[in-house]
């Protein structure tokens, strides 16, 4: 069971990357209710119940603010500054600002508000599929994996020609299978993701994702230009920064 009066990292993290999702549906209820008899005056009521709970909400984080970090509050302000650079604010920082409050904040912080900062910025980077993939991952379970290179016309390896062909999207159910490519860059470049060596139990699975639609019209095209290619078998598997990252968050069945 999670403790309210001390949440755990998972649950910080989580409320980070998910702090602005209450506003498209308090604009969408507002364009609804435009269009509605008498919606004037629901707006109106809702306007004096909102007022009411934000004033509620600002005095209790008043009073709270005396026992909370103020170098998290520094490191998360700074980067939902950064985040909403595309969309007009009143509040915008100028570029200078917001880097004079990191450097300091990164003076006064302690490991546990920097290893926070960190999982909180890889969280809110995750699409759900990409989450589903690393719950697949997270118990260790190592997935086959192929890519199609390029060979010169010496037998040498020249370019990878198509990456992460895994059947690890489907396993874990995601919604868009066809991006499990896709997704599996992106969780390789936050480094939540290795690859290891062929693991020859699963041969079968192998010969499976080597018929591959995309990965065989590839091989055809290649074949048509008078170019070599070749399979090349790995494993993909959850990485150490993975790990930590899956048990900081502390996922139960809660």
């Amino acid at each position: 069971m999670s403790n309210k009066k001390n949440p755990s990292l998972w649950q910080r993290a989580l409320e980070a990357a998910t702090g602005e999702e209450g506003a498209t549906g308090s604009a969408l209820a507002n364009r609804i209710l435009a269009k509605m008899p008498g919606g004037a005056i629901v707006q109106e009521q809702l306007g004096k119940a909102e007022k009411r709970v934000l004033g509620e909400l600002k005095a209790r984080l008043d009073r709270l603010e005396g026992e909370q970090s103020t170098t998290v509050q520094v490191v998360a302000f700074s980067m939902e500054s950064i985040d909403k650079t595309h969309a007009p604010t009143r509040e915008l920082r100028a570029p200078g600002e917001i880097l004079r409050a990191l450097l300091q904040a990164s003076s006064e912080q302690t490991k546990e508000q920097a290893e926070l900062a960190y999982y909180s910025l890889l969280v809110r980077n995750l699409l759900p599929d990409e989450a589903r993939i690393l719950s697949a991952l997270s118990d260790g379970s190592a997935y086959p994996m192929i890519s199609l290179v390029a060979l010169s016309k010496l037998g040498m390896v020249s370019h990878t020609v198509l990456e992460y062909t895994c059947n690890v999207g489907r396993a874990a159910g995601v919604q868009l299978p066809e991006m499990t490519r896709g997704y599996l860059q992106r969780l390789a470049a936050a480094g939540l993701v290795e690859t290891g060596p062929e693991d020859y139990a699963l041969t079968t699975k192998y010969e499976i994702l080597e018929t591959d639609d995309v990965l065989r019209k590839l091989m055809a095209q290649m074949k048509t230009a008078g170019q070599r290619s070749q399979i090349k078998r790995r494993t993909l598997k959850i990485s150490e920064l993975g790990r930590n990252l899956w048990e900081a968050c502390r996922i139960t069945e809660d």
